[in-house]
């Protein structure tokens, strides 16, 4: 293998990746699979970092740990901390107090390069998409690269001596380490494509997410470099050709990538085979005087290319506090916003990044290089720390911290006698338009408080009998209120089911009813299949769930079932397996219910279908969070809940079910507020608060009342 020697072409095909990614990130047209910019990414480094580990290996005979990673610290590090600097301290101004912990927290495992990891476990907790896009979400890339450097010269290490025994022994030991890298890189992207796959299908966020999933792009760029020799000897006009092919494969892929589908898995093959394609095309000096290759290595692309790096880590919070200040923004203006963008990029890459890269103290001594890098990311870190913790950031906050509402929360109540309502609590109204004038609702300081309002959650979420959408635990246990009861509640739907949890244990410890709860992420009460988006595929474990749920229910006989749900369009045909179109979505979601209902009843049991509550269509607590002295200005129209994706008429038909309805208690006449009294309405998008919904128990209890008698 020649020495390792600079690419320009390699440097142009950066400008690719890097305007693919701003452009899906920006919303344009056309763009739709830009984020496989991050795969070229990822085959490039492979690519370019195996091509300087072995090229080591082969000169000297070994690799200095210490010289590559502080290469990588001087690379890396003076521009993300500066960015995640900056973050920290605009973060701090552009979003509500809400947000200021949890942003706080990414910027630290951001720092720490583990921020794929942590995002990866939020894209599985249902919950995790309450909140507005992180303004470091993208440093999620630069975490798995970082791992895949700590962890590929290790295995080359380890390799070297292995094969160093068996080198001795032979006239070629470089032929003989070479081989043996090449194995154990081979392996490594088999195994890791083995994964992805297998991720994709079954937890698709650590399979895009996570650095074992992504190791065979970073493997099939190193095989490239450990063959250049070879490929330089292949015939120009198959150079050519895959060159052409790789740019018009790339480009499609830019294009006809679908994110709706499951990724990386299979579909990350076409790009990441097109980025090898295009990077085997510039092999030799000629070949870079002609076809694809000559395009990538004009001033444009490379001046582009060379800023790569600095543009993917500023545009990105740029565009996520710009939508935090402004709201939602045309993609023109975002697009500007990206452009402009390139001014700090070019900025920091001439002034901070290349100055410290090439400082003659730092590239002398590995020792300096590497505790610049370790002071630099605990810089970061302690910017994040600092906008989670001081005054205005999430752990602050001037209202005494809310207790578990279901757990007693609200201090003002008092037992709950059948259609009483609860002394200081507003009394239930038979009408919409005497209800916004009748309820008088309790006043004082808002509870929660808006920086609580995230963890303001029923309780059964932290006691395990809320299950998570990947859980696979089957139901049991999970009883409230008076165990001895012969009178059995069960709560059965998704976390729009949950919610009630509060108001229904509350009148379960006043009329010594047994509670059972039944509730799921994401998975519906109706008989339906999900697409659930956050797994990208059928959503599998819900249908077995809620066929063992309604089995139980069967068996069981209690006295009511509560069932809720919020409605999704995103429905499987379970005859064809395709997804079911928009405009049948609704008839299917009724069918769902009919089928549902009618596998109650025919064990005789009483069924209570509660209205969906309205989804405001934007982040009711961060916006209340923004300016608590004016939280009117966070109320939303009550227009929404004429949608008949709110409709209780399902139950329609049906001897065994009713619908309850407390939009009336929930909204006023023209408008649903974001508080209520003391009470803020909701904790996110679209769930109510736990200490709100414990204060709707009296109007919940108004229409369920009286049960009946108990099969």
């Amino acid at each position: 293998m020649r020495s390792w020697q600079f690419r320009p072409d390699v440097e142009g095909l950066r400008a690719i990746a890097i305007v693919a990614v701003v452009g899906y990130h920006v919303g344009l047209p056309l763009f739709g699979g830009g984020f496989v910019g991050v795969d070229v990414f990822f085959v490039i480094s492979g690519f370019l970092i195996t091509g300087l580990l072995v090229a080591e290996v082969q000169g000297a005979g070994r690799v200095s740990l210490a010289r590559f990673w502080a290469r990588r610290a001087r690379r890396l590090l003076p521009a993300a901390t500066l960015v995640l600097a900056v973050v920290s301290v605009l973060s701090w101004f552009a979003l509500s107090r809400l947000d200021h912990r949890s942003v706080g927290l990414d910027v630290i495992a951001s720092a720490l390069y583990v921020s794929n990891i942590r995002f990866a476990g939020q894209a599985t907790d249902y919950l995790a998409g309450a909140g507005e896009p992180s303004p470091v979400l993208h440093f999620w890339s630069l975490g798995v690269e970082e791992q895949f450097y700590v962890v590929w010269p290790l295995l080359v290490i380890a390799v070297v001596l292995l094969a160093r025994r068996r080198a001795l022994r032979s006239a070629d030991a470089v032929g003989v380490r070479r081989r043996h890298l090449a194995m154990a890189l081979a392996l490594l992207g088999i195994g890791s494509f083995a994964l992805s796959w297998w991720l994709t299908r079954s937890s698709e966020p650590w399979a895009f997410f996570g650095m074992p999933a992504r190791a065979w792009e970073f493997a099939l760029g190193g095989l490239l470099a450990m063959g250049t020799a070879d490929v330089a000897r292949l015939p120009v006009v198959v150079r050519r050709v895959a060159g052409w092919l790789g740019l018009v494969v790339l480009l499609g892929s830019v294009v006809l990538v679908d994110g709706d589908l499951p990724y990386p898995g299979v579909q990350a093959l076409w790009p990441v085979l097109a980025t090898v394609a295009l990077i085997l095309a510039g092999s030799t000096a000629a070949d870079r005087d002609a076809g694809p290759a000559r395009a990538l290595t004009t001033w444009p692309m490379r001046a582009v290319g060379r800023l790569s790096y600095s543009w993917y880590l500023w545009h990105w919070p740029a565009l996520v506090l710009a939508g935090a200040v402004w709201g939602e923004l045309s993609i023109g203006v975002l697009l500007g916003i990206a452009l402009v963008m390139l001014v700090p990029a070019a900025l920091s890459f001439r002034f901070l990044e290349e100055p410290l890269r090439h400082l003659p103290a730092l590239v002398a001594s590995p020792r300096r290089s590497l505790l610049l890098g370790l002071g630099l990311s605990l810089t970061a870190a302690a910017f994040g720390g600092l906008l989670a913790t001081v005054p205005g950031g999430g752990v602050w906050s001037t209202a005494t911290p809310v207790a578990s509402a279901d757990e007693g929360g609200d201090r003002t109540a008092a037992p709950i006698a059948p259609q009483t309502p609860v002394p200081g609590s507003p009394a239930p109204s038979a009408s919409a338009s005497s209800t916004a004038r009748a309820i008088a609702w309790p006043t004082g300081a808002l509870t929660p408080s808006p920086a609580d309002a995230r963890d303001d959650l029923p309780s059964i979420y932290a006691d395990g009998c809320h299950l998570a959408i990947t859980s696979n635990a089957t139901p049991s246990g999970c009883v409230f209120g008076d165990a001895t009861s012969a009178t059995t509640v069960v709560l059965f739907g998704d976390s729009h089911a949950a919610q009630w949890f509060p108001a229904l244990k509350r009148l379960a410890e006043s009329h010594g009813w047994r509670l059972v709860t039944r509730t799921r992420s994401g998975c519906p009460a109706p008989d339906v299949t999900v697409l659930q988006r956050r797994l990208s595929r059928a959503y599998d474990e819900c249908d077995q769930w809620r066929r063992v749920v309604l089995d139980e229910l069967r068996g069981m006989k209690p006295a009511l079932v509560v069932a809720a749900s919020t409605r999704t369009d995103s429905l499987i045909d379970r005859t064809t397996g395709d997804p079911v179109a928009k405009a049948k979505a609704g008839a299917e979601w009724i069918a769902g219910w009919r089928r549902s209902l009618a596998a109650l009843a025919q064990g005789g049991i009483a069924v209570a279908v509660v209205r969906d509550t309205p989804w405001p269509g934007r982040d009711v607590a961060a916006c209340v969070a923004r300016d608590e002295a004016n939280p009117q200005r966070c109320d939303v129209s009550r227009a929404a809940l004429d949608s008949a994706a709110y409709d209780v008429g399902t139950t329609t038909g049906s001897a065994t079910a009713r619908g309850v309805d407390l939009s009336d208690v929930v909204c006023d006449v023209d408008r649903c507020p974001a508080t209520h009294g003391r009470y803020l309405v909701y904790r996110d998008r679209d769930h109510l608060t736990a200490t709100f919904a414990r204060a709707l128990a009296p109007y919940l209890d108004a229409q369920l009342h009286p049960l009946p008698p108990t099969p």
